[in-house]
């Protein structure tokens, strides 16, 4: 295999790519929806699952207020983070592939479609904060992915001009995330840890590893 050249830019989704928790935001959604009359199996949430909380509400419940599906998902995201808690670790080989990009002076940030609350949650509890240049919410966006928007601010405070696609590489773990990072012009590599590489190629990924392990070796 061809040595995959290091970029100029990294930016990192956070769930299913920095942590491998995508079956424990499906828990707490499958609660949380049980409980106020939305779908009550795990097939359907998955089915619905991508977007800003308020989309998801709108596919859950139906026509929902801003102010009654900000308080569901504020419910629903604590109790994302008291189950998650007392088993959070990253993703396998991901500190040494922080640790490698770092070496190599190479900026990184994470644009993650969850809240600020839990990007602080993981953030912190993994230790990252050394490695990263910024990082951006879903707060800070109007809308979700397979929109770029997250992408593009995260770019802003780098300034980096007619960047090539080489240059920044996007690392999503979605459909809807791949198709983001390939809408903002960027490489995506995609991990497999909730969709099938078959499944993120077909969104747009360039490339697809089981673990940041592989990915370093793909670099050489």
């Amino acid at each position: 295999m061809k040595k995959l050249a290091p970029p100029e830019y990294v930016i990192f989704d956070m769930d299913g790519t920095l942590v491998d928790n995508y079956h424990v935001h499906i828990d707490a959604w499958l609660a949380i929806s049980t409980k106020y009359g939305g779908p009550t199996s795990r097939e359907a949430i998955i089915a619905d699952l991508q977007g800003t909380n308020f989309e998801i509400c709108q596919k859950y419940f139906g026509p929902t207020s801003e102010e009654d599906a900000e308080r569901i998902a504020e419910e629903k995201e604590a109790k994302y983070r008291e189950l998650y808690a007392p088993r959070i670790e990253p993703v396998k080989g991901l500190m040494a592939f922080l640790d490698h990009l770092k070496y190599l002076h190479i900026p990184m940030a994470v644009g993650t479609m969850g809240t600020k609350k839990n990007a602080c949650f993981v953030i912190d509890a993994l230790g990252l904060h050394p490695y990263l240049s910024h990082w951006r919410s879903a707060e800070c966006v109007e809308r979700g992915k397979p929109h770029p928007d997250i992408f593009l601010e995260c770019l802003q405070p780098w300034e980096p001009l007619h960047l090539e696609r080489y240059q920044l590489w996007v690392i999503e773990d979605t459909s809807s995330g791949v198709a983001a990072g390939k809408a903002c012009g960027a490489t995506v590599i995609g991990v497999r840890t909730s969709k099938t590489d078959e499944e993120l190629r077909s969104a747009g990924a360039d490339y697809t590893v089981g673990d940041y392990y592989e990915l370093l070796k793909m670099m050489g």
